[in-house]
């Protein structure tokens, strides 16, 4: 309990003379009111290249959009030459799949004629 006691006083002691420094007229702060109106005036200066930040900015964003917007056209021209050239690919499939059976059937129609052949040289 006798360390409780040394602690507290200790704590009293430290906060006390941190009271009593902002307390005092004299004190170091009074010269940063100074400062905090040569910060103002700077103040005005950064709202004037906040607005040069925000136009700057504003352009960028439409520069960006603008990229955006044609490399979209881009990607839709090409979605649209890879889609027609999938349709030419389905019309070769297509055309390819008519000449295999048109040669299926002509090769059955050949073998049709070979059988009557061979059975009339067989009689």
């Amino acid at each position: 309990m006798m360390a409780s006691h040394l602690v507290k006083p200790d704590t009293r002691n430290c906060k006390r003379p941190r009271e009593t420094e902002a307390q005092m007229p004299d004190s170091p702060q009074l010269p940063s009111l100074g400062k905090s109106d040569s910060s103002f005036s700077e103040g005005s200066g950064l709202f004037y290249k906040d607005e040069a930040l925000e136009k700057d900015l504003n352009d960028i964003s439409k520069e960006i959009n603008l990229m955006l917007s044609t490399y979209a056209n881009i990607l839709s021209e090409r979605a649209a030459v890879d889609a027609s050239y999938i349709d030419e690919i389905d019309g070769l499939f297509k055309e390819a799949n008519t000449i295999e059976n048109f040669l299926i059937q002509k090769r059955e129609l050949l073998r049709q004629r070979f059988t009557v052949i061979a059975n009339t040289l067989h009689r």
